[in-house]
């Protein structure tokens, strides 16, 4: 076997070079003092219970990357946006796909669909206790729309209810940040009660389930749009291929 046919010099060269840049930071990070990387993590706690949170991954994802979240929400409706545009165009209004219908998973995604979503919810409005939060519980919700899809392809949504939704969570995300910058002078600033006696409970930390719960509509709902018109497309195909053989 001739290795240079296989692996291309120009691949095996940025192999070795990535591979020894990445020695060299694992190297020079080793060499830092762990004191160093003890007193970063005080202040993060430090931080987190300020916030009156019990799970301190909020107080990062909230506070020193908010404005990071808000480019990763504009990524994904971006995405959302391409998609409906690039494969929107090639579905035909009205048209009925044939599909093979699956008894096991008609049935499953039925029994399985409120199950999920009440999962999903779950997580959403749990983030600030547990891991897990708004991406994660709007991806979770977005597969229970996934199963639908999948035992029926032909099922339309209401694009309106979706659109709605995705609008009105991105601007009310924003709202928060700007209200938090207003009345105490930082983005996504903390401006509800929250009591450092709540920590643990429900209702507790401040925007921080707030912002979560948003950001689980938007993600929600942006991921369903992609589900089915990806869902839709693949059947879409499959249909026309099917015809091309039996001309």
């Amino acid at each position: 076997m001739n290795l240079k046919k296989v692996i291309p010099l120009k691949s095996a060269i940025l192999s070795l070079v990535s591979s020894a840049l990445m020695l060299s930071i694992i190297s020079v990070l080793s060499q830092v003092k762990s004191s160093l990387f003890k007193n970063v993590g005080l202040v993060y706690l430090d931080i987190n219970l300020k916030t009156a949170t019990a799970n301190a991954v909020t107080s990062v994802v909230t506070f020193f990357r908010g404005i990071d979240t808000v480019g990763e929400v504009t990524v994904l409706f971006l995405a959302t946006t391409g998609v409906a545009m690039i494969l929107s165009s090639s579905q035909r209004e009205g048209e009925k796909l044939d599909y093979e219908k699956s008894f096991i998973l008609d049935i499953g995604s039925r029994l399985l669909f409120s199950v999920i979503i009440l999962f999903g919810v779950y997580i959403i409005i749990h983030g600030h206790l547990s891991p897990g939060g708004g991406f994660q519980g709007g991806v979770v919700i977005a597969t229970a729309f996934l199963l639908l899809f999948l035992a029926n392809p032909n099922l339309k949504l209401n694009h309106s209810i979706l659109t709605l939704c995705e609008s009105l969570s991105g601007s009310a995300y924003v709202l928060i940040a700007l209200v938090g910058f207003f009345k105490l002078g930082i983005l996504l600033g903390n401006f509800l009660p929250h009591p450092v006696s709540q920590i643990g409970e429900l209702i507790s930390g401040g925007i921080i389930p707030v912002i979560y719960i948003i950001v689980g509509i938007k993600v929600g709902s942006e991921m369903t749009v992609i589900v089915e018109y990806f869902i839709k497309r693949e059947a879409q195909y499959e249909q026309s291929k099917k015809e091309v053989q039996n001309v």
